[in-house]
């Protein structure tokens, strides 16, 4: 198993989320995984950084618009895992958490 695939079912596993048929190569299949609320990029390198370009991002937002979700980009580099949302998203997952405690 390749170092991208074993990315992907691990976060698919920690996330409790489906993985994507073809890891989202398919138009109608985007990202590589899914649940109700977040669709997943999983990323993966060896080296000490990873670069998110606009591109990257953009693609991930406009197939998480499309399937009515949540975009999250999950990076591990090296041994270190992120996990990106952009501003506005941040501001709504902290919301709703926030709501659940009783806090405001």
């Amino acid at each position: 198993m390749k170092r991208w695939e074993k990315k992907e079912k691990q976060d698919s596993k920690k996330f409790s989320s489906s993985r994507t048929k073809a890891s989202g190569s398919l138009w109608y299949e985007p990202g590589d995984h899914k649940d109700g609320v977040f669709l997943y990029d999983s990323k993966d390198t060896i080296t000490k950084g990873y670069r998110i370009t606009k591109e990257i991002w953009s693609k991930l937002y406009e197939e998480a618009l499309f399937s009515y979700r949540i975009p999250v980009l999950s990076i591990r580099v090296q041994d270190l895992d992120l996990v990106i949302l952009s501003a506005d998203d941040w501001e709504r997952v902290k919301k709703v958490f926030s709501t659940s405690l009783g806090k405001s």
